[in-house]
């Protein structure tokens, strides 16, 4: 489950610099949209809860 006080501008802030990257403020604010989006769109499957039993897919072998 996600942290619903997760902030992506604050999160892209903090880590960009410890990862070495140098971001403008547009830039910035860029990166923080694309982390949001991904949240939202990750939200559903982790919200999803499995049992100690469950075992992911095999994996497809054409």
């Amino acid at each position: 489950m996600l942290d619903p006080e997760f902030d992506p501008a604050a999160h892209v802030a903090a880590a960009a610099p410890m990862v070495g990257l140098k971001l403008d403020a547009a830039r910035q604010a860029k990166v923080a949209a694309a982390l949001a989006l991904v949240v939202r769109t990750a939200a559903p499957a982790l919200a999803v809860q499995l049992a100690p039993s469950d075992e992911p897919a095999p994996v497809f072998r054409p």
